[in-house]
């Protein structure tokens, strides 16, 4: 594993110091893991812009087209969004005719999501435009190589998913 600084740091960097650092964060695994998860969601939101769905609807939809009438707090642990933000996400769905908040008959406390017609009919339209937008980030990588990543990927998720430094909404 390379580090990002460099052991001897100048007290006055110099510009071959920035260069070396800069090279050395253009290929931390974390920065790009970063920049391809920016880059996708940036042309996935382009394409589902033409739709009036954003990023962050594109993925409670599809947990949803899963697994209809989960509640707020199941729907906020599936996606990986704090429940306050996922409320206000939820909300302009709502407003936007997508999904409908119905509250629990046996827990009042308990409010779940379920899709509109109109929200479970999106799936013919948006799913074509995620695949696009997926087959354009693998182009040129084999089959091989595409489950060495997938591989991968999931390794470096089940390394820090439950480590001690994830912060929860239960921890705040």
């Amino acid at each position: 594993m390379s580090k990002l600084i460099p052991e001897c740091v100048p007290p006055q960097p110099s510009a071959a110091f920035s260069a070396i650092v800069r090279d050395r964060r253009d290929n931390a695994i974390g920065y790009l893991i970063t920049q391809a998860q920016r880059l996708l969601h940036k042309g996935l939101g382009m394409k589902l812009q033409q739709h009036g769905v954003t990023v962050a609807q594109w993925t409670v939809l599809v947990v949803l087209w899963e697994v209809d009438g989960l509640t707020q707090k199941e729907l906020s642990d599936r996606v990986t969004v704090e429940t306050a933000t996922l409320s206000r996400t939820i909300d302009r769905m709502e407003r936007d005719g997508l999904v409908k908040r119905v509250r629990s008959e046996t827990d009042r406390r308990q409010v779940h999501v379920f899709l509109t017609d109109y929200g479970a009919g999106l799936w013919r339209d948006l799913v074509p435009e995620a695949e696009t937008m997926l087959k354009l980030a693998l182009e040129g990588i084999d089959a091989d190589e595409e489950e060495t990543l997938r591989h991968l990927l999931k390794r470096v998720i089940a390394n820090v998913q439950d480590c001690s430094c994830q912060v929860t909404d239960e921890s705040r």
